[in-house]
This record gives structure tokens, C-alpha cells and sequence, in this order.
């Protein structure tokens, strides 16, 4: 059966691959001058294959399309097929499972290997301009036109438009009869308004982040946050980012300026404790044991305390407030830095309007729409690849 790959990001290698493993001719029609491109910026340039933890709560969408497909392509299958390729992979502390190279370089030219070694042909620079249903399909370039019995759509969406997925490529399914749903860039930094930014650039806290819509918290996240000389960053901050984008109310976020505050209570306990007992101590020199010199400015200035006065000096009501401030400072949120500097896309073809077992189009049989396209996004942490990857190897799974 002669099948033709639209876009050459991962999913769509990963289909490619697997066809090809299962006697089909395969072409992939790619509008860059190469491959795989987003891919060799995912994780930081060492490429975050999956997590250990996968499950459908890491994953934003409707229906049961995620919670089926992994329960026939998980994370231990896409490590096994990853080792069956050549590319060995490696666990860290937080359950993130990256390739034993660190460089996201050394998986795309084990996939390339290996799209070389079945015979798959890829043609790049070749802009898809049309699919049209006809005894078949044909498919129309900017340059040149192909015929297929089978079509996987795998362009991916909006985000990161320099690696050439520009949301563009939507209208090509919206002619053949496909919803897409409203999208909006997930996994990307956040903006603030304040004009602490400058000072605090560069300053790691790990801790709790919360946003809150007016005065009502709609999501809490957990990790290392980055402050920058525009807001934060860090992977709880991309894990926000799409709550952030969806609503139209006056949001604002917490920052913890002491690390690792799960337990609120007794963090505030441990504070107080050492409040009692170094009361000699000026609160410079206080705060100096406890938080990053760069917070202590900014907190002397917001209470309005000299920073040489002793810690006895203070009154019950200046510990409260300080204590406070350490467990959460307040910022302004402006918005996100959008879809130009967003690993995912928040969106796309409804799932709905997609078979739930094999990927294929329930509006145009022999069309199959896989990957970041559907409206399916992951959170940070590998689950966008990996759900790349299931979605790709299931639909080339049911073509026969």
C-alpha cells in the first residue's frame, strides 16, 4: 500500500518507521529543508523522550482517545521500540527519561538511520497545499503532486513557528470537513509586571507556584522556577502557561522566595522557630542563611525594614508579614511569551472527529491525524513526544 506521510516532525517519523516495518511504501512530504527539526530543541536540547510517570492526568483534552491509546503503547513500550532503533535511554530523579547521549542530536540520527535503512523516501521543502479525496488521495505541493491510498496527517501545530509548524497546515483538513478547536500556546514562559525583574534574573527557587484568577486559585504547580529579566520560567511555570492562556480575568501568581515549601504550616513553624532562637541576629544577616541574596533587597523594601535592625526589634505582626512574604511573593501576570517560544500546542482537531482505536479520520476514511495536531496536549516532562510517538504507532498499526 503506497502512504504518504505529511510533515516530517516526530510523530510523523515515527509512523513513517513503523509502515515501513510493516511493508508499506512510504513517503514523507516535510515543507522544511530537513527533518525533524523541533525535536534537537525538546528538553533543553538533550530531548525528554517520556516520564515513568504516565498517565491520562498528564495529558489536557476530551474524550478517552489518551487513556485507550496508552493502554496499548505506554511509556515502556516506547522505551523497548527506542532500544529496538539503537537509542538507549536513561532515568533521572524526577521520573524523566532522556536518551543515555543527552543530546536530542543522537536521536535524530538514529532515526534517521533508520528511516535510511528501511528505504523510506523523504522529500523536504515540499509545501502541502491541498489533500484532495479521489480514487485515493492526491496531494498537492507547492511544487509537484503525489497520489496515495492512505494519508497520515502529522503536521503538527502552532508552536515554535521557526521549526516550520506554523499552524498554517489546519486549513488543509478544515476543507476536507474537520473542526479544528480554538488553540493557544501550553509550555511556555510567563510574563509578570514588576519592577523587581531586573534584579531577580537568573535566580532558581524550588517551591509551589499558584494562580490565582481574581482572588481564586485555579492551579498550583510544583518544581524549579527560573525568574528572568521578562517573568519566570521553569517546568511548573510551562505546566501553568495554559491555564494562563485560556483565561480573561485579572490573574496574579505566587512565588515562594524560600525552596522547597510543600508543607506550608510547617515551614512557617520552622521560621518562627528560628526567629526565637537567633534574635541577635540583624535580619540581613537573618535572611541571609535562608533565602537568595537577591530576594533579601526586595524583601527589606516591600516591608520597609533597615536592614541592620535585630531581629528582636521586630513586632509579632512585622514576623507575620515577613514570614508571609517568604512562603509566597505576589506578581502581576502580563500574559505568556506565545506561540514563538512554546514547546506545544493547547488545541487543534477535535478528538472527537478522530477513530479513538486507530487514529482515522471519521470524516474521511484512509485519512489518519496524528500527534500535535489533534487538540491533545501534554504537560512538561516527555509526555508530548511520547504521546507523538503512541498516536503515530497505533494508526500505522491498524492500516493493513
Amino acid at each position: 500500500m503506497k502512504i504518504i506521510v505529511i510533515g516530517g516532525g516526530i510523530s510523523g517519523i515515527f509512523a513513517a518507521i513503523e509502515l515501513r516495518k510493516n511493508g508499506h511504501d512510504v513517503i514523507i512530504l516535510e515543507r522544511n529543508d530537513r527533518v525533524l527539526k523541533k525535536m534537537l530543541v525538546t528538553g533543553n536540547g538533550r530531548c525528554n523522550l517520556t516520564n515513568v510517570n504516565l498517565g491520562r492526568e498528564n495529558y489536557h483534552c476530551e474524550g478517552d482517545v489518551v487513556e485507550m491509546a496508552l493502554s496499548k503503547f505506554n511509556n515502556e513500550d516506547f522505551i523497548n521500540y527506542l532500544n529496538e532503533i539503537g537509542i538507549i535511554t536513561t532515568e533521572e530523579n524526577n521520573g524523566k527519561i532522556f536518551p543515555i547521549a543527552l543530546k536530542a542530536q543522537s536521536v535524530v540520527n538514529m532515526l534517521l538511520e533508520e528511516l535510511e535503512e528501511l528505504g523510506v523516501d523523504v522529500l523536504t521543502s515540499k509545501r502541502v497545499i491541498s489533500i484532495e479525496k479521489k480514487n485515493g488521495f492526491i496531494v498537492r505541493t507547492n511544487e509537484e503532486s503525489f497520489t496515495a491510498d492512505r494519508v497520515i496527517f502529522a503536521v503538527g501545530g502552532s508552536s515554535m513557528p521557526s521549526s516550520g509548524s506554523d499552524g498554517r497546515s489546519y486549513k488543509l483538513v478544515q476543507k476536507l470537513g474537520h473542526t479544528i478547536s480554538d488553540v493557544f500556546p501550553a509550555l511556555t514562559q510567563v510574563k509578570l509586571n514588576s519592577n523587581y525583574l531586573k534584579h531577580l534574573s537568573g535566580v532558581k527557587v524550588v517551591g509551589e507556584v499558584e494562580l490565582y484568577e481574581d482572588d481564586k486559585i485555579i492551579d498550583r504547580r510544583h518544581g524549579e522556577i527560573l525568574f528572568t529579566n521578562y517573568g519566570i520560567s521553569g517546568p511548573p511555570i510551562l505546566d501553568i502557561s495554559r491555564m494562563i492562556n485560556y483565561q480573561k480575568g485579572n490573574l496574579s501568581i505566587i512565588v515562594p522566595l524560600i525552596n522547597n515549601i510543600k508543607d506550608k504550616t510547617q515551614v512557617r513553624e520552622k521560621l518562627l522557630n528560628r526567629f526565637y532562637t537567633l534574635q541577635n541576629y540583624s535580619i540581613e544577616r537573618w535572611l541571609l542563611g535562608i533565602i537568595d541574596k537577591k530576594f533579601i533587597y526586595i524583601v527589606l523594601e516591600m516591608l520597609k525594614f533597615n536592614k541592620d535592625i535585630t531581629m528582636d526589634m521586630l513586632s509579632n505582626r512585622d514576623i507575620a508579614l515577613l514570614i508571609d512574604l517568604l512562603l509566597g511573593m505576589k506578581f502581576k501576570v502580563e500574559g505568556t511569551k506565545g506561540f514563538e517560544n512554546s514547546q506545544v500546542t493547547s488545541g487543534g482537531v477535535l478528538t472527537s472527529e478522530i477513530d479513538e482505536e486507530t487514529f482515522e479520520s471519521k470524516i474521511i476514511k484512509g485519512l489518519y491525524i496524528i500527534g500535535e495536531v489533534m487538540d491533545v496536549d501534554g504537560d512538561c516532562g516527555g509526555y508530548n513526544i511520547q504521546w507523538a510517538a503512541t498516536s503515530a504507532i497505533l494508526a500505522a498499526r491498524s492500516i493493513n
